[in-house]
């Protein structure tokens, strides 16, 4: 029996995966709210917790597996005591722990410095965090008949004039910066509509009308019908599924309709990457700019979104109608003229021999600086945590690997030095905790020369952010030791400096080779 436990707001759509026996949702808006009240507030919001916890345990659940990386998540999986856990836990005093490698990765790669070199779709990193390996390589939903036909009762209100493929279009975004211009969507619409006698349904919250209404009074009102309000999660996921191609930003409805088998061309614009959270089955087509300030800080305000000038309206269109038609592995030779890939690179998403999404250009990558350390931590982490052992690995002895690996990303030598110099400070650690008769300052000693080498490390890996995804990986290793015993946490902090040095070395090789 498997039961989901959700925040409130995101309950809808669990009713719509498939395999979930239970829902059970928390309202943690309600106790924010309460503890802002303060006073009797607090006692709500004490009680409200208490009652739920009560309420989980007498449900003797005999697994948890936490995929929420939030601290207070661990923390009250923690007070209901289930025995055996997973993902994100909670230690003794109530402290989060990230004990699964994976995990840790999801929190490297999220971390805003080090997003532009991660090449592994979010969802893999999840379901291995998760100890999945076998997946259905796309996501899941379950349809409803009478969302079914709730949908196909919009079409056909629609009374469209045009008889071509029928186009959803989802103009909002979560963010106003990551949200393409209303102008934008009209020059792409009217081509869609004029040009290839398609038919546009726009789609969204009741709150998005006010972006989508401004938007259908410029285009040719016959061919463009909004259904936007209209629809809870499983009608749009119904809408969705009898449209040929959905017109997206990075948004719930793209993984909707990624769910449900109907492809995507997806811009993602700003804080939004498509190497992160792009859709995650075969076939969809992803916008990328190509411009040094992206991704942007998801929670900085963006005054410039130069971003969005580097897509053409029309070019989407086009790609829209092309992509209804069918799927295509080139970029045909009549869309060429519409993505300069000094300003923008157009992916198709794929999977690779292991089962791990992957975006494939299909313009030219190489206005992309990053590419070649984006493509090395791909391999690394496929290597170092999901055991797939990578042929360039092989390509070059070390020492040459790593002074090509050293030019390209200065300072990775340095952090070689500095875990190899960890791994020896270690060594005599470990000498003095056996030692009965070692005296204090020594100890304190030694001590101070590790924190001093993880200072070191740490501020490496913030000075050249190519070596973000390392250090932290470090850092977080430092950070999840378990246990109490000296000579224990001292043996698991010379595995972190033996970790990043093999990590590195790797790193060194996969550089090189791609150079």
């Amino acid at each position: 029996k498997v039961s989901v436990l959700v925040e409130k707001q995101f309950e809808e759509v669990c009713h719509s995966l498939p395999n979930i026996d239970e829902v059970i949702s928390i309202d943690l808006g309600m106790t924010v709210r309460s503890l802002a009240r303060e006073q009797e507030g607090i006692v709500d919001a004490f009680d409200y917790v208490t009652e739920f916890v009560d309420e989980l345990r007498a449900k003797r659940f005999d697994y948890c597996l936490n995929m929420s990386s939030s601290a207070y998540t661990a923390l009250l999986l923690k007070l209901v005591g289930i025995e055996r856990n997973g993902g994100w836990v909670s230690d003794e005093e109530g402290y989060r722990i990230i004990s699964s490698e994976w995990a840790r990765l999801f929190a490297a790669s999220v971390f805003h410095q080090n997003r532009q070199f991660n090449a592994l779709n979010l969802v893999d990193v999840f379901r291995c965090s998760a100890e999945v390996s076998d997946h259905p390589r796309h996501l899941l939903f379950s349809l409803k008949t009478e969302a079914i036909e709730h949908a196909r009762q919009l079409i056909a209100e629609a009374q469209f004039t045009n008889t071509g493929p029928l186009i959803t279009v989802q103009a909002g975004a979560s963010q106003g910066k990551r949200q393409w211009a209303p102008s934008r969507f009209i020059q792409m619409i009217n081509v869609l509509t004029r040009q290839h006698n398609a038919r546009v349904v726009m789609v969204g919250t009741k709150k998005e009308l006010s972006i989508i209404d401004p938007i259908r009074a410029g285009c040719d009102a016959q061919n463009v019908f909004v259904a936007a309000g209209r629809t809870n999660i499983p009608q749009l996921a119904a809408l969705v599924k009898q449209s040929d191609v959905l017109v997206t930003g990075d948004t719930g409805t793209m993984h909707v309709a990624v769910s449900v088998g109907t492809p995507v061309v997806s811009m993602f614009l700003a804080s939004a990457y498509g190497f992160e959270t792009g859709p995650y089955s075969e076939g969809n087509l992803v916008l990328q700019p190509v411009i040094g300030c992206g991704p942007c800080n998801p929670n900085k305000p963006c005054l410039g979104l130069e971003c969005h000038d580097q897509i053409d309206p029309g070019g989407v269109a086009q790609l829209a109608i092309y992509r209804a038609r069918q799927d295509f592995t080139t970029l045909p030779v009549e869309l060429e003229q519409y993505f300069d890939p000094s300003k923008v690179i157009l992916y198709r998403s794929s999977f690779d021999e292991r089962g791990f999404c992957k975006l494939d250009p299909l313009n030219s990558a190489r206005f992309d600086s990053l590419k070649p350390y984006r493509d090395a931590y791909r391999h690394l982490w496929l290597d170092e945590l999901g055991g797939y052992e990578s042929s360039l690995l092989t390509t070059q002895p070390r020492r040459s690997a790593l002074a090509i690996a050293d030019e390209a990303v200065s300072g990775l030598g340095r952090i070689i030095e500095c875990a190899e110099q960890g791994e020896r400070h270690i060594g005599e650690l470990l000498n003095l905790i056996q030692d009965r008769f070692a005296p204090p300052k020594a100890l304190g000693e030694v001590n101070a020369y590790i924190n001093k080498l993880d200072r070191e490390i740490e501020e490496l890996g913030f000075d050249r952010p190519a070596l973000g995804p390392l250090t932290r990986m470090f850092i977080f290793g430092k950070e999840n030791l378990l246990g109490t015993d000296p000579y224990q946490l001292a043996s698991q902090m010379g595995r972190t400096y033996q970790d990043l040095k093999r990590r590195s070395e790797k790193f060194a090789a996969l550089v090189s080779a791609g150079s």
